[in-house]
């Protein structure tokens, strides 16, 4: 119900196995908001938690064009089926993406691995929601769905130029976020480092 008219979803549901809605994204219309109802009402809780598999197939489906890729991965539990090693997983998303898709991660509960959900997150300039037991899981979504909005500036860079406009390479050091994230609508981002000092030469004659 978040997407905007054109925007494109898809639903994978994974436990021992990874089942999808689509084998690619679909178009939001009332036909397919309907057809992923049915499916989502048909879906039966199992057990285990395959992550890695479930990460590989969000990953590996070609996106819509010209719409920025976007993964929303919620879990409630640890990788205990196919690879559950976190290097692997991790070693794994960030070659599998050759798509640039954000993953925007969901832990729900304390038996989850932040630092892995954490991780993808940063890796991939999507953001880490943790929802604690008695928390609305629907509300923290809707949040992020209503950041989403844009995005303004994707993958920005900052240049700094000197005073006759050239690139001054190596005049800031320690610069926190060491890379900006992409920019949504309302989003303000804070950029702190500390200025290189600028020797001078003096010719003693």
């Amino acid at each position: 119900a978040g997407l905007d008219a054109g925007e494109s979803f898809n639903i994978l549901v994974y436990n021992e196995a990874v089942d999808a809605f689509s084998g690619r994204p679909v178009i939001k219309n009332d036909a397919n908001l309907a057809a992923a109802h049915r499916y989502l009402e048909g879906v039966l809780p199992r057990g285990g938690t395959n992550i890695h598999d479930a990460l590989f197939e969000a990953l590996s489906q070609p996106p819509t064009k010209d719409r920025l890729p976007i993964v929303l991965f919620l879990t409630d539990g640890r990788p205990t089926i196919s690879i559950t090693d976190e290097k692997s997983i991790r070693d794994m998303a960030l070659a599998t993406n050759r798509y640039h898709k954000r993953i925007f991660t969901f832990g729900v509960g304390f038996d989850v691995n932040s630092p892995l959900l954490e991780h993808l997150a940063y890796a991939t300039r999507g953001a880490a929601t943790f929802v604690l037991p008695g928390e609305d899981i629907e509300r923290k979504v809707e949040q992020v769905f209503r950041r989403l909005v844009g995005p303004v500036l994707a993958e920005p860079q900052l240049t700094f130029l000197d005073g006759d406009g050239h690139p001054a390479v190596g005049r800031t050091r320690e610069l926190i976020p060491g890379r900006l994230p992409d920019l949504f609508e309302g989003d303000q981002l804070v950029l702190l480092g500390q200025p290189e000092r600028v020797l001078q030469r003096h010719r003693v004659e």
